[in-house]
């Protein structure tokens, strides 16, 4: 009996641990489930599973983490101690002969898909189920059966109406362009990002923008080289003259050092520029600049392979991810760096409250490549080139400092006689691929998002002395240098690039 009765033990143990196996496994399943619908609804929305569980506001890809840096690299390695200097592809500078060209392998995520494959996905998530659930939930289901990736647009959505054959932008973009244009996503991002004021921007915005006289090309591009100076710190400079490091800073102005160029390209990191087959004609100017993290290698084709000048936020200084002080995409030509400043901020204001550790981190990098041409911009050139956007828009725009983009292009046309900006404004290609080395979509890198991009883009439009089908082809924008403007006659301008 005792036997049998300890037999009849374990059969019940046994029985109990099978149940609660069971339990558990529904559990778990009910709760990845749960999470992996979570992920898809953040996901439509471009907002982070933890910010939707923690009720942070709306947020885009386009957007950066304020005060927060990034401190485990990708994949979960850890940081590495290796000199720069010995890595491939890397030459240290010399300041009065900067190499243009980046020959180191800068490989990042996989490539973009094509056009096609991305329309073939959205029509296959399309069924009955998008018949019987509400409208999130289909969008959240397509998000994880479909094939879509975070921050791509369903094709249903107001934003895409932007970027169809039939949308506002028509062959090429509307320089009327407006907030009310946008769908409610991003609507929300701009109304959160006015309501900030992060940086205390404090000007007089007059009720009455839409009465206010517009200015033609020629008058922006004056008021552009009367209004805004390109300035970069120097070691003469309070605070930094009395700094331990202030020999680090250049002596001169940027201005001083570089060009004057001839011809000059400013390309961005767009996702039109992929099988844009501009590679050429790109290298063939005198001076080419690039932005942040935009690799040439494996891209030539589409974006060429020479780099004069790379200019650089101070997030991706900071930043762990894009290893700032190792990897070989920063190691030639000449840096420039900018951080975002309170709008009324002096230099001593903004060097004991910058965004990101711009000056230690650049401290770091100049010991490393001390040879090599780095700059940093000064604060008031961002905020005089924001008030001359909002300056000449019918409505208020972001309180935020203008993209890397349009101060590269300012920044060019302070160094060359001829700038062409390629796919600023995006041609026939335009897509809501974020940029060209990523698999990412999100409308908000076209139309904006934290910078007042949408707004640079119409006053660029303004000011370009190209063809509409120079912009439609190739997603090229022609603007005279500041040296080849004459604005002696009644506020016009004219230029030896008419």
């Amino acid at each position: 009996m005792g036997y049998k009765g300890a037999a009849m033990d374990r059969v019940s143990l046994l029985w109990r641990l099978r149940r609660r196996a069971r339990r558990g496994a529904l559990c778990m399943a009910f709760f990845c489930i749960s999470m992996a619908l979570l992920y898809a609804l953040c996901a439509e929305n471009s907002v982070p599973v933890t910010d939707a569980i923690f009720g942070v506001r709306a947020r885009t890809r386009a957007q950066p983490r304020t005060h927060s840096v990034v401190k485990v690299l990708r994949g979960g390695a850890k940081p590495m101690n290796i000199d720069p200097q010995k890595l491939p592809g890397v030459v240290p500078g010399d300041p009065h002969h900067p190499i243009p060209v980046l020959s180191s392998p800068n490989r990042t995520q996989d490539a973009a898909a094509p056009p096609s494959k991305k329309r073939s996905r959205e029509r296959e998530t399309s069924g009955f189920l998008s018949h019987l659930l509400p409208r999130p939930f289909t969008r959240a289901l397509e998000t994880l059966f479909g094939g879509r990736r975070k921050g791509e647009l369903s094709g249903r959505g107001a934003d895409t109406e932007l970027f169809g054959p039939k949308g506002l932008l028509g062959k090429v973009w509307d320089d009327q362009m407006s907030s009310k244009m946008l769908g409610t996503r991003l609507k929300k991002v701009v109304m959160n990002y006015q309501a900030m004021n992060k940086y205390g921007v404090d000007v007089s915005v007059p009720s009455s923008l839409s009465n206010r006289p517009k200015l033609t090309g020629p008058e922006l591009l004056c008021q552009l080289k009367d209004k805004v100076e390109v300035v970069t710190l120097t070691s003469d400079l309070q605070p930094f003259s009395s700094l331990p490091w202030a020999s680090q800073l250049p002596s001169k102005q940027l201005t001083s050092d570089l060009g004057p160029f001839r011809t000059c390209a400013v390309v961005s990191s767009a996702g039109s520029l992929h099988n844009s087959g501009l590679g050429k004609e790109i290298d063939s100017h005198d001076a080419v600049l690039r932005f942040n993290t935009a690799p040439t290698s494996g891209y030539e084709k589409d974006v060429g392979s020479k780099t004069t000048i790379r200019l650089i936020n101070s997030q991706v200084m900071a930043s762990d991810e894009h290893r700032f002080l190792s990897s070989s995409l920063y190691s030639t030509g000449v840096l420039v760096a900018w951080d975002p400043a309170p709008f009324s901020a002096n230099l001593t204001q903004w060097y004991n409250k910058t965004d990101y550790p711009i000056f230690t981190q650049y401290q770091r990098y100049r010991k490393l490549h001390p040879l090599q041409p780095f700059y940093i911009l000064h604060p008031h050139f961002e905020w005089q080139i924001w008030q001359r956007i909002q300056d000449n828009m019918a409505e208020p725009i972001q309180k935020n400092p203008p993209s890397s983009g349009f101060q590269g292009t300012v920044l060019m046309m302070s160094l060359c006689e001829a700038v062409h900006v390629y796919e600023f404004l995006p041609s026939r290609r335009k897509t809501e691929l974020c940029h060209y080395y990523q698999r990412f979509f999100d409308a908000a890198c076209t139309l904006g998002a934290y910078h007042p991009l949408l707004y640079e883009k119409n006053l660029v439009k303004r000011m370009n002395r190209g063809s509409e089908r120079d912009i439609y082809t190739h997603g090229r924008v022609t603007l005279p240098g500041m040296s080849a403007l004459n604005c002696t006659h009644g506020g016009g301008a004219s230029s030896s690039t008419d």
